[in-house]
């Protein structure tokens, strides 16, 4: 919802605005400045970043972030930005972040590492996950990139790069057959939900070829809210993906012609 974004976005601008002011106890007046929020308003969200257990009221009119939070600053890369997705595919990504209210990854493979790196984003600045990312340690890291094999971004992929005369294990047949991956994420309590994309959004596409697989979507979310809803969540991502695949085709008739909108 639109008033839910607007309210989560000014909490952690006054979560911002304490972390830009640094270490130490600041005065009220000081931290609404730099969040550039009405009074009302930055009271009401220091008192949730209080009630969250990510900053304390020292004395009145006095805050200061609690000392596991203060990690959070060191959380921004989750993604590698100089590989930023093409806007097509960043739609999708805010698409599906808009319907499920999670945030959302997207995730290619190296032939030459064989790791799967995360490129792209939604949601990703949710004061839940900023929190849960400054306690859990490295999970930052193992978002960003790490084996094909570790977790589902990188098995959905995985199990469509295995060739189809090869020996194949049981998970990743099971995986390649249902075009959808669930697992264990880097962070305690939260899962990932993958499916695999034969195409970014916007990229080109060769008449008459067979596309492999070369990127996936995830859904992260804390495990209760994913359980009961995983055949749900991944119909959703399959539609979504179906769509804006088909509605952003770009042929290439060869290498020296101009693209153009199928």
């Amino acid at each position: 919802m639109a008033g839910t974004r607007a309210n989560r976005d000014r909490t952690f601008a006054v979560l911002n605005a304490l972390l830009n002011l640094g270490p130490g106890i600041h005065k009220f007046r000081t931290i609404a400045a730099r969040a550039g929020l009405g009074d009302a308003t930055v009271h009401r969200r220091l008192d949730q970043l209080v009630h969250a257990g990510l900053a304390t009221r020292t004395t009145r009119g006095y805050y200061e972030l609690c000392e596991a939070t203060t990690s959070i600053s060191r959380t921004s890369g989750l993604f590698h930005r100089n590989a930023t997705p093409l806007l097509d595919a960043q739609r999708l990504l805010d698409a599906l972040h808009h319907r499920t209210d999670q945030v959302v990854l997207l995730h290619t493979h190296s032939p030459l590492t064989g790791e799967r790196l995360c490129i792209g984003a939604a949601g990703e600045t949710s004061l839940p996950l900023r929190r849960e990312l400054a306690m859990a340690s490295g999970a930052v890291d193992a978002l960003r990139q790490a084996p094909l094999d570790l977790d589902a971004p990188g098995l959905v992929m995985l199990a469509n790069l295995v060739a189809s005369e090869a020996p194949v294990r049981e998970d990743l047949r099971r995986i390649k057959a249902m075009q959808l991956a669930h697992s264990p994420s880097s962070i305690p309590g939260w899962s990932l939900l993958s499916v695999p994309l034969k195409r970014l959004p916007g990229a080109p596409a060769t008449p008459g070829a067979e596309p492999g697989v070369v990127a996936s979507v995830s859904v992260l979310a804390p495990e209760p809210s994913h359980g009961a809803h995983v055949v749900a969540y991944g119909r959703l991502m399959h539609n979504l993906v179906r769509v804006a695949t088909e509605s952003s085709v770009v042929i290439s008739r060869h290498a020296a012609a101009p693209a153009c909108v199928a």
